[in-house]
């Protein structure tokens, strides 16, 4: 790889991780931090908080096929415009919202614009570097990381000086940095070369044969299982540790040292995956979550929530991208935006159920402890699935290298 295409993959991992940014940690994971706030504003219960978080996954699972129909049609790079341009105008409709009803429209325009965005915006970045894929996810998903700083810091300040509008200007200034990312996407990203040396680029494979492999739908189990937990704790952890007695600032303090930690999980456990494998880097971090999980059920103490979020932390974004590297990892280079693009779909479906089950739960079951307990369950039938799972077929460093000559000379 020439010095041009060293420049370009440290370009489109930055883009990618600003992109990250606004379509999971603005449109997706900030929500959990504006929620104490925005629930008070808008006179919601926990229940309907719940289904506001299950909306928002609906629109990204009902039009995550139809986004990758699309972005084969028209290419990834003006998928992902329309997919921020979507965000953008959900992230402007919530500062203005006026009621629930209204409120709804909004954040299922957020998961639909999520959608368009992320899954084709990643086999961008994998078309461009496939050789490189667990650093490039891994710098991706870390976008989430400073998002969630950036929110954990902002949201309660903005709160702290207007309870009632606060998170309303916080979902306007996520709309404006949205924009600019817009803008910076359109300018920069190209789509990848489409044509590969062609004793390695055989046709694609028929769909059903990749919805059929085992090993696919192995791994998009567990990334289902990630996707319930995941959104259950980033909805409601704010809201758990302001019910325990934590001050809202110091709660906010605490997200944003999640943030921080995350920021270097993703680029770390995806090079450590690349070197030793994806199996035993995923064994590792989701026996942390699981842990992690289980903490604020026994412990839903400032030491409790400190170290529940110093662990799932530093494993949680890392768990993203060993999970999306490894969905590629079973099949061949020309089927990997398709394979990434069905494990997506688990995970969506996983999102779309986890928030209405977690807000059941809070409501009639227990409280927040009866919701981290459910999390902490499923984690535990994750690993064991993790555990289960055979070693990725990576391939030949041979391969690799021709892959790698084909872009550089395309």
């Amino acid at each position: 790889m020439g010095i041009n295409e060293k420049n370009r993959l440290w370009i489109y991992a930055i883009i990618g991780m600003l992109t990250t940014v606004v379509v999971l940690s603005f449109a997706r994971l900030s929500y959990g931090v504006i929620l104490p706030f925005m629930k008070d504003g808008l006179q919601i219960s926990y229940k309907e908080a719940g289904y506001l978080g299950t909306v928002t996954s609906f629109g990204y699972l009902s039009t995550l096929i139809f986004a990758g129909i699309l972005a084969s049609k028209w290419g990834g790079k003006r998928t992902v415009l329309l997919g921020i341009s979507l965000v953008t105008m959900g992230l402007i409709g919530l500062t203005f919202t006026p009621s629930y009803w209204v409120t709804m429209i909004f954040m299922l325009l957020l998961g639909v614009g999520t959608s368009f965005t992320y899954t084709p915006f990643i086999s961008l970045l994998v078309g461009w570097f496939p050789t490189k894929k667990g650093l490039v996810i891994g710098f991706a998903t870390s976008g989430s990381g400073i998002g969630i700083l950036f929110s954990g810091m902002l949201v309660p300040f903005l709160g702290s000086i207007n309870s009632e509008i606060g998170w309303r200007f916080a979902w306007g200034i996520f709309a404006i940095i949205s924009l600019g990312v817009l803008t910076v996407t359109y300018l920069i990203i190209k789509n990848p070369p489409s044509v590969l040396p062609s004793k390695y680029s055989a046709k694609q494979t028929p769909p059903m044969e990749i919805y059929k492999n085992r090993k696919v739908i192995h791994v998009g189990l567990i990334y289902g299982i990630i996707g319930v937990t995941y959104i259950i704790q980033m909805i409601f952890i704010m809201s758990y540790m302001v019910d325990s007695g934590i001050s809202s600032k110091l709660a906010g303090q605490l997200i944003a040292i999640n943030g921080i930690l995350s920021i270097f999980s993703g680029p770390i456990w995806g090079l450590i995956s690349d070197k030793v494998g994806r199996r035993i880097s995923l064994i590792l971090t989701m026996s942390l979550t699981m842990v992690s999980m289980f903490i604020p059920v026994f412990m839903p103490t400032l030491l409790g929530f400190s170290l529940h979020i110093v662990i799932l932390s530093s494993t949680t974004t890392g768990l993203f991208t060993l999970t999306q590297a490894s969905s590629m990892d079973h099949v061949k280079p020309a089927d990997m935006p398709l394979a990434f693009s069905y494990v997506t779909f688990y995970f969506a479906v996983g999102q779309l159920i986890g928030p209405a089950i977690a807000g059941w739960l809070i409501e009639d079951w227990g409280g927040f402890k009866s919701a981290f307990l459910f999390s902490s369950i499923i984690l535990a039938i994750g690993l064991f699935l993790t555990i289960k799972l055979k070693n990725s077929e990576q391939p030949q460093p041979a391969i690799q290298k021709e892959l790698s000559k084909g872009l550089t000379q395309s």
